[in-house]
């Protein structure tokens, strides 16, 4: 699935509710009707059955209040401005996102498959040009495959007990990020008003916090902003006041954590794997030694692009963990084909990797090509997968290179050692 959509989520002021609508609502509730509940035995005298006016008497009707339309007026401009694109498709919008949250909306924008532009580039687009609607805040980000609350890809959470201190040091870091490269649309946590009367306090485990988000800006990594993010905000931390990482660079965090665990079990599934074909300690170690060389040639792609390690790049080292096997399997195998013929160990090394080396090549470079226009993002909307390119074409590079000199070396040595356990165990 490639990227064809962005939000645009805005935050507009919080709707007044009408002195008249606040007057009906009271002398609504002034009526002395018992509950419904009530049993008729514990009515009082001259006390009406329940939900029974006395006669030729009314209710008074609430004059009519919509919390929702200021915000759908904002949504409508914002609209009608987005659709003038010509690398817009269409638009869908959610007036109020969340219980409570009125004021609040998001605009799902679809892009056109045919695009002269990039997604990155589309959303820059949007933000230097949105109109300026007073008291409305935008943010301008990618699609967001669940709903995570609110959180925008850059967050710091700042934690304490003092309000005032808080909001103090929240909008200082905004500030202080808002004019550092890479951070974009950076908001935070509005505590005090200009009146410094409470607005908002949120809590999290039992602790006030006061959050600072921001948008990653293109051609940087969250792994690039984050470092600075931790970096400023640290600098400028007054005693009282700790902080936490949120966002995506918590889950970067939580990604590394189970990516150990997952290349863990994968390659034991591997060992297992080579251990029953070759029924051999040695040939088996000598295959397995290719795997690292292709996760070293997969970190060294995606820092070289400056790309993201998330869950698509794991996915693409997974899959490299079976690509590069092959090549390390055609040698070995070879190798043991040809002393079977009566070939001393060092004449079969020298055989099996000059023939091996053609189908070799030519498997890896089909890989490669195939792989390298989505690396390269050659189609408006590949973004989400290139990270998975990129890992696969740096590991089978390095894999490869590395294979044809280092498995036949260590080869050799390996079975030199096992020459010698043997001989030793003869004697």
């Amino acid at each position: 699935m490639c990227i064809r959509d962005s939000n645009i989520t805005y935050t507009a002021p919080l709707p007044e509710i009408p002195p008249e609508f606040l007057a009906a609502q009271q002398a609504q509730q002034a009526q002395q009707i018992p509950s419904p509940q009530t049993p008729p035995t514990q009515l009082s005298p001259g006390q009406l059955p329940p939900g029974q006016l006395p006669p030729g008497q009314t209710l008074p009707q609430l004059p009519a209040f919509n919390p929702l339309q200021e915000s759908l007026e904002v949504a409508e401009e914002l609209d009608e401005f987005v659709l003038q694109s010509p690398q817009v498709e269409n638009v869908f919008t959610i007036v109020g996102t969340r219980q409570g949250e009125p004021n609040r909306g998001t605009i799902y924008v679809r892009l056109r498959d045919d695009r002269t532009l990039s997604t990155g580039d589309v959303q820059d687009q949007l933000r230097e040009e949105l109109p300026e609607i007073p008291g409305v805040t935008t943010s301008v980000e990618d699609i967001r495959f669940v709903d995570t609350g609110g959180e925008q890809p850059v967050q710091v959470r700042i934690v304490g007990n003092d309000l005032a201190l808080l909001h103090e040091t929240a909008q200082e870091i905004r500030a202080r990020l808002a004019e550092i490269p890479g951070f974009e649309d950076v908001r935070a946590t509005q505590i005090l008003d200009d009146d410094d009367t409470v607005t908002v306090i949120t809590r999290s485990d039992g602790e006030r916090v006061a959050a600072i988000s921001a948008n990653l800006g293109q051609g940087f990594t969250i792994g690039q902003v984050g470092d600075r993010a931790t970096q400023e905000v640290n600098a400028i931390l007054p005693p009282g006041i700790s902080l936490e990482l949120g966002g995506d660079s918590a889950q970067v965090n939580e990604i590394l954590q189970s990516f150990r665990s997952t290349l863990t079990l994968s390659l034991i599934c591997i060992l297992l794997v080579l251990l029953f074909l070759f029924r051999s300690l040695v040939d088996t170690l000598v295959i397995f030694l290719s795997l690292p060389l292709a996760i070293v040639g997969a970190m060294l792609g995606l820092l070289l692009v400056q790309s993201d390690f998330g869950m698509i790049s794991l996915i693409g080292i997974i899959f490299l963990l079976g690509l590069t096997n092959k090549n390390a399997i055609l040698i070995v195998d070879y190798i043991k084909q040809l002393r079977k013929t009566g070939m001393s160990r060092r004449q079969a090394i020298l055989e099996a990797v000059p023939t091996r080396l053609r189908p070799i090549l030519m498997t890896t470079a089909s890989t490669i090509l195939g792989m390298l226009p989505l690396a390269l993002g050659v189609r408006a909307g590949v973004e989400l997968r290139a990270p998975m390119a990129v890992a696969i074409i740096g590991g089978l590079i390095t894999s490869t290179l590395l294979s044809l000199l280092v498995v036949p070396v260590v080869y050799d040595l390996l079975d030199d050692v096992r020459s010698r356990v043997m001989k030793r165990e003869k004697a």
